[in-house]
């Protein structure tokens, strides 16, 4: 789980860099570096992180020869990719900032 959620938080932290955002400002986060970044990848977690995270442990119980934490990484930056999350995520700041979401 914590691969899958550190690919997706460095993809909200990314999101929130191309906003030109205050990655401190937290919502729902307190800490002092990326509570921004936190905030926009919770946004995320059950529809890349967690399916990502178990697509990986099911695969690895079938080849047990595959690395958990590689496989999984893997998972979810093809994931993040395939649905252009990052692209969402930064839309989704915008609106946020505006009062829209």
């Amino acid at each position: 789980m914590n691969h899958a959620a550190s690919a997706v938080e460095a993809a909200a932290a990314i999101a929130v860099c191309a906003r030109a955002t205050i990655p401190q400002l937290g919502f729902i986060h307190e800490d002092p570096g990326q509570s921004f970044a936190h905030d926009v990848a919770d946004l995320y977690r059950d529809s890349i992180t967690i399916p990502c995270a178990f697509r990986a442990a099911k695969h690895v119980t079938e080849r047990p020869a595959d690395n958990v934490e590689r496989m999984t990484r893997r998972l979810t930056g093809t994931a993040l990719a395939k649905e252009k999350v990052i692209p969402e995520m930064i839309e989704r700041i915008k609106a946020i900032i505006e009062g829209r979401d």
